[in-house]
């Protein structure tokens, strides 16, 4: 008889459902494709933009099994999201990653009395069989049951199988996670959403970098202010510290990269990305969009500021080829929106100028802001690290919107309709 294997619980897609996944062991092992079937009922799965027609009240998953002939890479497809009828959020903000989910490069270090229990109970006694099974070889999986190797993600999964044994359970057993030659971090799974990770994501849209191939992570700032606040968020999430370091660069294993990429951020070459804001970040909470919008303007924002004329602004642009000048100005127009939620008022996205950088034309986009009343709540809302940039920024609220507390002020002075009016926290009354 056909084993099937059910599990509840949220489908990791970073969204959710309350209904069971069934797993068919059979079709696992005889087949290249593992299939997971969410069934939900139309009261709990209501219509959501740009859902088909043809769905009604079930969305399939595929996880697709690396099948012994082409080693493919396991993965899951689908994408879920919900939303209000009203038109309001439009994604529950759960988004969290779970080991299943990761690249194939990474390997999982497990409780080891819990793995050895799993082999024996996938295997029976028949450890030569379930070798032959998982398509490894007998003296590996003979290493890999005595915890000698740490064990890569999709045997991990197709052990799970095997055992009939329940994901979820396994996850809580994992001790540490790295690649087969990089440095190994203790994180809890499933990895949830954080200020912290917006923040990292956001510097990746900026000053940082996450190789194509190896997905090492690295950031290069003069501002050893952001240099900090990176080091110290990757020490909260993975535990880790830089494995290089420069003046103006700090360096990370690839566990990091290959983590931030699951979150949204962006791996080389990103003049050719096209990424958007992370819908977990759009769709989530106001801290969320806080540290991804500090991020950005910290790395590739400016403050323009003069002692002889009364020009302003806080700009933030964006270099893409130009084949993605659209896509760039919709990162840009989400930006704007997302800035909205905090009353800071930009102008639409533009483009500034088309340059040649080897042989390729790239284009400049950017969003201005210019409003003193919304200038003053960048200040006080979002924000900038200290630095040159911070400083200008304080320059133009003292010249132009009032006074600037070291600590967040309760109330500024504001100019509007021509008289002097008292606003709370940088908005006019």
């Amino acid at each position: 008889m056909t084993k099937i294997r059910k599990i509840y619980g949220k489908i990791s897609t970073g969204h959710w459902t309350s209904a069971p996944l069934s797993f068919i062991k059979g079709c696992f092992s005889s087949c290249v494709a593992l299939r997971a079937h969410a069934e939900l009922l139309n009261y709990d799965f209501p219509p959501f933009a740009g859902r088909p027609d043809n769905l009604k009240s079930i969305m399939q998953l595929c996880l697709t099994r690396p099948s012994l002939q082409n080693q493919s890479s396991f993965r899951v497809e689908g994408t879920l999201t919900k939303a209000n009828s009203s038109g309001g959020n439009k994604m529950k903000n759960d988004f969290e990653i779970h080991f299943w989910e990761l690249s194939e490069r990474v390997r999982l270090h497990i409780n080891d009395e819990y793995l050895k229990n799993l082999f024996d109970k996938a295997s029976d006694g028949g450890l030569y069989k379930l070798a032959k099974t998982l398509n490894i070889s007998y003296p590996f999986i003979i290493a890999l049951r005595r915890g000698v190797y740490s064990i890569p993600s999709k045997i991990l999964v197709q052990l799970a199988i095997e055992a009939n044994e329940d994901l979820y359970s396994i996850e809580d057993q994992i001790k540490e996670i790295g690649t087969r030659a990089g440095t190994k971090c203790k994180i809890k799974f499933p990895i949830k959403t954080t200020s912290q990770m917006a923040s990292l994501v956001g510097h990746v849209f900026g000053d940082g970098y996450i190789g194509n191939k190896k997905r090492q992570f690295e950031y290069c700032n003069d501002n050893i202010n952001l240099l900090n606040e990176v080091r110290e968020n990757v020490k909260i999430i993975f535990g880790l510290d830089p494995m290089t370091e420069r003046i103006n660069r700090i360096g990370y294993p690839t566990i990091v990269g290959e983590v931030l990429v699951k979150f949204g951020a962006h791996f080389s070459p990103k003049i050719r990305s096209e990424k958007l804001v992370p819908e977990w970040v759009k769709f989530g909470s106001i801290e969320y969009k806080r540290a991804f919008i500090r991020s950005l303007f910290n790395d590739d924002g400016s403050v323009l500021f003069s002692e002889n004329y009364k020009a302003k602004g806080v700009n933030y642009y964006q270099i893409r080829h130009k084949d993605l000048t659209e896509t760039s100005q919709q990162l840009l127009q989400e930006i704007k929106e997302m800035l909205e939620d905090f009353d800071v008022f930009s102008g639409k996205p533009h483009t500034r100028n088309t340059y040649v950088s080897h042989g390729e034309e790239h284009t400049i986009s950017y969003i201005n802001i210019t409003n003193t009343a919304s200038i003053i709540n960048f200040h006080n809302r979002i924000g900038l690290a200290e630095g040159n940039k911070f400083n200008r920024l304080k320059k133009i609220i003292k010249r132009d919107g009032g006074i600037v507390l070291k600590d967040k002020p309760k109330k500024v002075l504001v100019l509007g309709s021509g008289a002097l009016k008292i606003g709370e926290a940088g908005e006019s009354a």
